[in-house]
């Protein structure tokens, strides 16, 4: 379903004529009816109602006008639900403590909060966000809500506490695989496109890749941050949980019983982290960007340079750029699927930075935000269009790579242990146990190092699931 560009203030306006001053208790027309129809969702004069998001960027309210067609669809959008609903919507830069204050005070901090996911996590702890599945009017069900939200890391079983919203443009986190074209030519190599069409494209062919990518590019008979390498994550931090979790494993994942379970410490995981050990082999099989300290900004340049062959990262947070300007050629495909996946099992983690809206359990305006909150999610398609439009046919340079890229959220996922962090003990010690026995200290021995943790891990999952089940809720 298309979002219909049609809709545009001038309806806008004409339908709040009908619903504000229609005459009498049934004053509406039928044709006042049949308008207001073409909306999912409820619409009430709310009389002037503030309605309040605490969020740190602007943009996703606030643009400056005419400063490009994203903007305008932004600013149509926050002008039209005001008009709708008779409200005021006012933006304020989210600040985790001033929220922490208002909740032990119990008043009213903002109607929602926009922010990255692992702030939520810490209201979640605190039992101060509201399960949205149980929100009359929010219906998280309907396209507009799935298509732009890569995946509620928030969520266990039917609770849902925050989601990708629409507005914040999530769609654009899920982590994928840019490879460099001249060089999968220049090895005579098969492109990772015809891999991923036959279902392929695995760990295993990422590493025989990564191995015949390695190359001595100043001659100088020495092996170092001047020569060519397979693979490189735009953080280096998480290029070891990207893969594991894109080989379709977890850290910890909901069991058939509905519990969390440890999978970190299985056989198979064990597999799985000693190939990304391999891949990881710095200045053999990927560039060492851990040991030279390299930040994001620099890490992509040396995709860009032709230094590596792969990069990994989301499109989201702007790391990845340069790739767009870059001279060779470049295409995009999911992460690589374990070897022993399902067939199409392909995982893109979706980053725990990844903004996300919730709802403060100390909001006295719950019916208002709910209304106010459906509108914004069905308006924000015009611009997420123009979004995805944009960067599909300006960035990407192939159709192969768009039509992959518009359909990654397929492929969207999360995994608990990553917000775990800010809600449940062992969780830190968990993540790190995979980034050091893969890059920090490679002399370490999984098996071993999973065991050392092994009983607080299995602690924190119990205190997890206390508190996705909101056990002991504070009122």
């Amino acid at each position: 379903m298309k979002f219909k560009k049609g809709i545009g203030l001038l309806l806008c306006v004409s339908m709040v004529l009908g619903c504000l001053t229609g005459c009498g208790d049934n004053g509406q027309t039928e044709a006042d009816n049949a308008e207001a129809e073409e909306y999912p969702f409820k619409i009430e004069d709310l009389d002037g109602y503030v309605f309040t998001v605490a969020d740190s960027n602007v943009s996703r309210w606030f643009p400056e006008e005419g400063s490009s067609e994203i903007a305008n669809a932004v600013i149509n959008r926050v002008q039209t639900v005001e008009k709708l609903f008779n409200c005021k919507i006012e933006r304020i830069d989210f600040n985790e403590e001033e929220a922490q204050n208002a909740a032990n005070t119990g008043s009213k901090y903002a109607d929602i909060v926009v922010c990255e996911t692992w702030m939520l996590g810490r209201f979640l702890k605190a039992r101060r966000l509201l399960d949205l599945n149980q929100l009359e009017g929010l219906n998280l069900n309907t396209e507009y809500w799935q298509r732009y939200g890569s995946t509620n890391i928030l969520q266990w079983q039917d609770k849902i506490y925050a989601v990708g919203a629409p507005f914040a443009c999530q769609h654009d986190e899920a982590f994928v695989m840019f490879f460099n074209k001249a060089i999968i030519e220049e090895l005579n190599l098969e492109s990772p496109y015809d891999l991923y069409a036959r279902d392929e494209w695995t760990m295993s062919k990422l590493l025989e890749y990564c191995q015949a990518a390695k190359k001595d590019l100043n001659g100088d008979g020495v092996f170092d941050g001047n020569d060519r390498y397979g693979f490189v994550c735009g953080h280096s931090e998480d290029g070891p949980g990207v893969l594991y979790n894109g080989a379709g494993k977890k850290f910890i994942r909901e069991g058939e019983d509905g519990h969390f379970v440890f999978e970190l410490n299985t056989k198979d995981a064990f597999r799985v982290v000693n190939q990304i050990s391999d891949i990881l082999d710095p200045f053999e099989n990927a560039y060492d960007t851990y040991t030279l300290g390299l930040e994001p900004p620099d890490i992509v340049n040396l995709f860009v340079n032709g230094q590596t062959m792969f990069y990994c990262y989301s499109r989201g947070r702007g790391f990845a750029d340069p790739i767009y300007e870059m001279e060779d050629d470049f295409g995009v495909v999911p992460m690589p699927r374990g070897d022993d996946t399902e067939p199409d099992g392909y995982q893109c983690w979706v980053s725990h930075d990844a903004p996300i809206m919730g709802i403060f359990a100390n909001n006295p305006d719950v019916e208002k935000t709910v209304m106010i909150v459906e509108a914004l999610a069905y308006f924000a398609q015009e611009e997420n269009e123009i979004e995805e439009n944009e960067y599909l046919n300006l960035k990407l340079r192939d159709d192969t790579a768009r039509e992959i890229v518009k359909n990654i959220n397929k492929y969207a996922m999360a995994d608990y242990a990553w917000i775990g962090q800010q809600c449940a003990g062992g969780f830190y010690n968990l993540v790190n146990v995979l980034r050091n026995v893969t890059m920090k200290d490679r002399s370490q021995k999984i098996m071993s190092s999973v065991q050392a943790i092994e009983k607080e891990v299995e602690t924190g999952i119990k205190e997890l699931e206390d508190i996705m089940l909101q056990k002991d809720t504070v009122q």
